[in-house]
C-alpha cells in the first residue's frame, strides 16, 4: 500500500516538474500565414448592376406556361360492359352457412394430453458432484 502511495506521489511531482519547466513567461508573438495576407479587391458597382432594362424585364420570353393536355371522355369510360362488374357480384350465388361439426364439439378432440401427441425428452436429475462443494477448489 505504502509503494503504492509513493509512486502516485512520485508521479505526481515529475508531471508538475515537467509542467512548470515548460511554461515561458515571454512573449511569443505569432505571424500570419502567406494565406491571411491576401488583400481582397475592393467592390464596385457595374452598369448593369444599375440597369433598369435588365431587372424591369417580363419573365415570358424566359417561361412559358404550359398548358395541360384536354380531359375528354374516352370510350372505356362509359362502357357498360366495364362498369357492369357491381351487378356481376350481387347476381353471384352466396356461399352455404357455416355450421358446427361434430369435431368441432368433441371433448375427446380438444383434450391434450402430451404424452399421446409426442415423446417428450428427459434430462437426467441433476446430483452434487464431489467438486461442486470441493473448499480447496472454490478457495481463492
Amino acid at each position: 500500500m505504502k509503494t503504492r502511495n509513493n509512486l502516485k506521489a512520485v508521479a505526481l511531482i515529475i508531471a508538475v516538474v515537467l509542467t512548470a519547466g515548460n511554461v515561458s513567461a515571454t512573449k511569443k508573438t505569432t505571424k500570419a500565414s502567406g494565406h491571411e495576407n491576401i488583400i481582397e479587391s475592393s467592390l464596385s458597382l457595374e452598369a448593369w448592376m444599375t440597369d433598369e432594362n435588365i431587372w424591369n424585364t417580363t419573365d415570358n420570353f424566359i417561361y412559358t406556361e404550359e398548358q395541360e393536355a384536354a380531359l375528354n371522355i374516352e370510350s372505356w369510360m362509359t362502357d357498360s360492359d366495364v362498369w357492369s362488374t357491381a351487378s356481376e357480384w350481387a347476381n353471384q350465388v352466396e356461399e352455404p352457412s357455416l355450421n358446427i361439426e361434430a369435431w368441432m364439439t368433441d371433448e375427446y378432440t380438444w383434450e391434450f394430453t402430451p404424452d399421446l401427441v409426442f415423446e417428450t425428452e428427459k434430462e437426467a436429475d441433476l446430483n452434487i458432484e464431489n467438486w461442486m462443494i470441493n473448499d480447496i477448489i472454490w478457495r481463492i
